[in-house]
């Protein structure tokens, strides 16, 4: 169940970065990157693979990510933040 919330809120998150503001090209790249690192982390779940660095250290690494571009995007871009945030809690409900 967590994965398909996962999923939900990437999608909300690509649905409001493309009706939203602008985002700066730093920020837009900071979440690029962490929704591919998170799409990853979905695949190695999904089949089960051993990964080099164990799942609960790359999620934990994620939620830190995502927790500090929501601290940013509160700032400047307050229609994302929410949806960072609902990332943020969903990682850390994958069993950090």
């Amino acid at each position: 169940m967590t994965i398909d919330n996962i999923k939900a809120s990437l999608q909300k998150l690509h649905a409001t970065l493309e009706s939203g503001g602008a985002v700066d090209s730093e920020l837009k790249q900071l979440l690029q990157t962490l929704d591919t690192d998170i799409q990853d982390l979905l695949k190695k779940d999904a089949a089960d693979a051993a990964a080099k660095v164990p799942q609960s250290d790359l999620r934990s690494e994620l939620v830190q990510r995502a927790q500090g571009i929501s601290a940013r995007l509160a700032v400047r871009h307050p229609h994302l933040e929410p949806v960072l945030r609902e990332i943020a809690d969903t990682l850390t409900n994958m069993g950090i």
